[in-house]
This record gives C-alpha cells, structure tokens and sequence, in this order.
C-alpha cells in the first residue's frame, strides 16, 4: 500500500473527472485540460520540494507525449529521452482480467 507522502502528493494534485478518449473530440479537449493542470500541480509541487526530475509535453492532440526524465546519483546526471502515444481506443477498451493480474517481474527488466 501507498505510503504517508505518497498519500498527501497525490491528493495535491487536481483529479481528473472527465473519462473520455482522443475520440471523444470535445470531451477530449476537457480531458486534456485537466491532465494539463494535474500535471503543471505535480510540477510545481516537485520543484518547491526540490525533487525536479522530468519534463513532458505534448503534441496539439495529447495523443503523443515526449520529453525527458533524469536522475542524480554520486554527482552524475543520467538523463533519458521518453516517448508515449495515447491509444484512440483509451478509455474505450476493456482490460483483459489475465492482463489486468499479471505483474511485471522487475529482475526480468
């Protein structure tokens, strides 16, 4: 189960109420405000905490996201590329329960 800070940084993000897809067109578009404003909070709160560590965007559609993600160890920055697409089937498509109960097997990554 989550943990105390875990709780409290994530009840100071905004959540997000509206349940469509990039299908939904207008629905979509408030969709993609609030994923905007939940992320700019979770930003905001990272850096006041000194715990700044990606930077995300997307293209005019919030279908696609990409930026970059970094991290400190022993005075070494290692900074990665990320990329993710948001399917046009999200939130349209039912998740498969042998799916749903697997779990990754962090060794194996």
């Amino acid at each position: 189960m989550a943990d105390d800070a875990t709780r409290k940084a994530v009840s100071e993000i905004p959540l997000l109420k509206t349940n469509s897809g990039p299908r939904d067109k207008e629905l979509w578009v408030q969709r993609l405000r609030e994923e905007y404003l939940a992320l700019i909070k979770y930003v905001e709160n990272n850096k006041t905490a000194d715990n700044d560590w990606f930077r995300l965007e997307s293209n005019k559609e919030g279908t696609r996201w990409f930026g970059k993600c970094w991290y400190i160890h022993d005075l070494l920055k290692y900074e990665f590329d990320m990329e993710f697409d948001v399917s046009t089937h999200t939130h349209h498509t039912k998740v498969c329960a042998k799916i749903n109960k697997k779990q990754i097997n962090q060794k194996n990554i």
